[in-house]
């Protein structure tokens, strides 16, 4: 009878020991299928920013105008805010305006046949009065033209709404540029080879016999005074306002 106690506590304890091996073993199975889900959706949230990326490259590349790619984005921009890992999520050189990336307007003016994987607001074929404000979208900013994925992607604790890399200068020389409009000693032509960056507004031209009332920006009619900072958008060229003595 002992016997057969002393049988009964050891299959007890095999059995016991096979459920915590069993246990301990499938822990990491599961860490790892999560990592591996996890890496699925970030590889395709990159792949959806690259395949966008050069596709508005090739096709937008002269634009500075980008209101064609699709309407204006009015929905939440509190992730712009984030930091994801070390990095503000806002590229700093973004403008005000950011535009809903059209695939249907995209495919339309390549003759291409683009897909996503995520972006949901990005399938559609129309928009209430050209905004857009779902939040499963990706979106390009008007200046920097960074794409950001409003939902944004998590990825080993860290929530990625673009890619975490340094932002890239445009491609695109713009020119600064200043016209006496009679006057003489402008300052000098200045090239910028990132769009969005500032520049200072240069010394004040002269002119025997009037006042130098600033400098004219025929793109937007605002006038601007020797020492102003000056966010460069295109190629722009400074126009010198007197006023006869």
């Amino acid at each position: 009878m002992q016997k057969i106690k002393s049988e009964r506590g050891i299959t007890l304890l095999i059995l016991i020991i096979t459920i915590v091996v069993l246990a301990l073993i499938s822990i990491p199975i599961i860490v790892n299928t999560t990592d591996i889900s996890e890496l699925q959706r970030y590889t395709y949230f990159k792949g959806d920013i690259d395949k966008l990326r050069e596709s508005i490259e090739t096709t937008y590349a002269d634009l500075d105008d980008l209101s064609s790619i699709g309407p204006i984005y009015t929905g939440d921009y509190s992730f712009l805010s984030y930091v994801q890992g070390s990095d503000q999520v806002a590229n700093p050189n973004d403008g005000n305006v950011y535009y809903v990336i059209s695939l249907s307007n995209l495919n339309s003016y390549m003759n291409a046949q683009i897909s996503l994987k995520y972006g949901s607001g990005n399938k559609q074929k129309t928009y209430e009065n050209n905004e857009y404000s779902g939040s499963d979208v990706y979106i390009i900013n008007e200046q920097s033209r960074t794409i950001y994925y409003t939902s944004g992607v998590e990825y080993k604790g860290v929530t990625y709404y673009r890619l975490p890399e340094n932002f890239t200068a445009q491609s695109q020389t713009l020119i600064v540029s200043y016209d006496a409009n009679g006057g003489t000693d402008v300052p000098y032509m200045e090239s910028v080879d990132l769009r969005g960056r500032t520049v200072v507004i240069g010394k004040a031209p002269t002119r025997e016999g009037y006042t130098f009332k600033g400098y004219l920006d025929e793109a937007t009619n605002a006038i601007y005074q020797p020492g102003d900072v000056y966010t460069v958008t295109q190629n722009t060229v400074f126009v010198a306002q007197w006023e006869e003595n």
